[in-house]
């Protein structure tokens, strides 16, 4: 039992040492909150540019950027040398944010889900 706690402990990062725990969390919830700011912020700035390769360039490079700079800066596999780190980086912080827009996309369906099925003629009288 003392072998399942210590396999467990260990998965769960609870014995590792601050500085090598992997970065891969905060630059998920970074990424995310700046596609969301991004998307706040898209109807007042963004749409301005008027060109549709530079709002694809800011809904895509800002979390990505964001992600790669987290992730390249942090105190994880620090005995890697530079350009397999950045490329790891790099690929990593592509996978988020793919992976972020996938549960952005799977959170739309489920509130378009729960609003058409629940609050769509909230008010409305069935007999």
């Amino acid at each position: 039992m003392k072998r399942f706690a210590t396999l467990l402990d260990w998965l769960n990062h609870n014995e590792w040492p601050l500085e090598t725990q992997p970065p891969v969390q905060a630059s998920v919830i970074a990424s995310l909150l700046s596609f969301l700011f991004i998307l706040c912020v898209d109807e007042r700035v963004v749409s301005l540019l008027g060109i549709w390769w530079a709002e694809f360039l800011v809904y895509a490079f800002v979390p990505l950027l964001l992600a790669f700079v987290i992730l390249y800066r942090g105190s994880w596999h620090r005995e890697l040398s530079a350009p397999v780190r950045a490329f790891l980086s790099a690929a990593l912080s592509g996978v988020i944010f793919v992976g972020v827009l996938i549960a952005l996309g799977v959170a739309g369906v489920l509130l378009a889900l729960v609003y058409y099925r629940y609050l769509d003629n909230f008010t409305a009288f069935h007999y």
